[in-house]
């Protein structure tokens, strides 16, 4: 008996593809079907109550905006201080800014409970929110960087019949320097105040400082290149085929890693100021009361500053590791994991703490506790799969790397 061999492609796409499609189809409807429950019974399917208001989508949404920002640092590099040899990495930086700017969106919409009135910070200003300054912020934002790629939207096949419309998008190349300059400003004011939002809405003691708006922006700064850098490592590996020139991407990685270095020194300040030099007694309970409750201290010195910031260091910066692109991918990914556990630990450990509303009486509300529900997992895997859905398409249909690399 004859064994026959199975094909090694099926219609052009190999088991591996195909693999990796119905993992994102699974989290697609695995996100639908989440959704679909919250929409239809509202947010009581969540483990979010009145004194944890905020939780899982809001750090989603969070570390989303924060893994986006190498769209604004790198067409800043290009654009505002001239520095062309990093042309090559603009078009997918802001296809990536793109896609987490997009993916937050869908975390809020789903957060804000009613998403049918999603249009009302647009249309009932309230000049004295911070909350409303950061969808103005993110949603200007979001059309400075549909403007800098439509470009490259206008390349595809498709737009041939279209050539006044493709015209008309390349013209968009001349005022790409004031775009640049205007993501740059807007996007530092929406990271910067998102910091903020922190202390002025929540208003606990151990948030409420002016040094959370500039480590909001410098984890951003520092870590959104290397996600970038990071994935364009990637799409090498996997389509075969050369993308970014190495020493473009080492670079980027070494900026990331000075980067987390000015990070970590205003971290630790900021801990040494909060903590030991100017411990209140409020501060104190509020530590005292999150060692108790939660794993805020391990997510501090672990998951943040050890695996976040030191070990990115080390592989961006000593010339022993930054060579190796699997190192320098895997620095990336702890970055990136450290900024989501920032964005835990600030959104939902601070919650936990609860306000004092009678200084001085003996009254103390209880801690508050939260643990993310199987509707909120859902929505955040459906999120998450909406942007690798979007980051392949892109790989597959669009220009992204029209420089041929060098010097590899």
């Amino acid at each position: 008996m004859t064994a026959t061999a199975l094909p090694r492609k099926v219609a052009g796409f190999t088991p591996g593809m195909i693999g990796w499609l119905a993992f994102l189809a699974l989290c697609l409807a695995i996100g639908v079907a989440s959704a679909f429950q919250v929409l239809t019974r509202g947010l009581i399917v969540t483990h979010m109550s009145n004194t944890v208001p905020w939780g899982l989508w809001i750090t989603v949404d969070l570390s989303a905006i924060a893994l986006g920002a190498g769209a604004f640092t790198l067409s800043a590099v290009v654009y505002l201080f001239g520095l062309k040899r990093f042309q090559a990495i603009v078009r997918l930086a802001v296809f990536v800014g793109f896609i987490g700017y997009t993916a937050a969106l869908l975390a809020l919409v789903m957060d804000i409970g009613r998403p049918d009135r999603f249009w009302h910070p647009w249309a009932f200003w309230n000049v004295h929110s911070v909350l409303w300054e950061i969808t103005w912020c993110i949603t200007i934002y979001l059309l400075i960087m549909v403007f800098e790629f439509l470009p490259v939207v206008a390349e595809l096949k498709a737009f041939d019949r279209w050539p006044r419309f493709r015209s008309l998008a390349h013209s968009l190349h001349k005022v790409a320097p004031y775009l640049a300059l205007l993501g740059l400003g807007i996007s530092l004011l929406h990271q910067s105040s998102l910091g903020a939002t922190y202390g002025v809405v929540k208003a606990r003691a151990i948030w409420f400082k002016p040094s959370m708006p500039i480590m909001f922006i410098l984890s951003a700064v520092a870590v959104g290149p290397a996600v970038t850098m990071a994935i364009a490592y990637v799409i090498e590996w996997v389509t075969s085929r050369p993308t970014i020139p190495h020493d473009i991407l080492r670079t980027i990685a070494r900026f990331s890693g000075f980067g987390l270095l000015i990070y970590l020194y205003i971290k630790l300040w900021d801990l040494a100021a909060t903590t030991y030099y100017g411990r209140t007694p409020s501060v104190q309970e509020a530590l005292a009361r999150l060692g108790d409750t939660t794993p805020y201290g391990f997510g501090v010195w672990v998951a943040e500053i050890l695996l976040g910031i030191l070990l990115p260091v080390l592989f961006f910066l000593l010339p022993r590791f930054s060579r190796r692109p699997g190192l320098l991918v895997l620095g990336a990914f702890c970055a990136m994991i450290g900024v989501v556990f920032n964005r835990w630990d600030v959104t939902v450990s601070g919650l936990v703490i609860p306000l004092n509303y009678s200084p001085g009486t003996i009254y103390q509300s209880a801690a508050g506790v939260y643990w993310p529900s199987t509707a909120e997992w859902g929505v955040a895997i459906g999120v998450v799969g909406y942007a690798l859905t979007l980051l392949t398409l892109g790989i597959w249909l669009l220009p992204l790397f029209n420089h041929r690399p060098q010097g590899q």
